[in-house]
């Protein structure tokens, strides 16, 4: 009989190989994005990537201050409304 601690570390296998798969020949900042974005936290992308969670923290300032880009987007201007 399978226990929750199998399933447990059988959906962690399949979470993992998904994320490799999906990831195909991303690296770096852009395999991390991709990675966030679906939802997996740090210390999950930290080891499918080779890397570390602390490592992870600062990445997104760094793709930041690589290309200029602010903290966030800034919020669209409501139709009808004057600025």
């Amino acid at each position: 009989m399978t226990t929750t601690q199998d399933l447990g570390s059988k959906m962690d296998a399949l979470i993992r190989l998904t994320a490799i798969q999906v990831l195909g020949d991303k690296t770096g900042a852009e395999a991390i994005a991709v990675l966030g974005r679906a939802g997996l936290d740090n210390e999950l992308i930290a080891e499918i990537v080779g890397t570390t969670p602390a490592t992870l923290r600062g990445a997104p300032s760094r793709v930041r201050r690589r290309t200029g880009s602010p903290r966030k987007a800034p919020a669209p201007k409501s139709p009808g409304r004057e600025a």
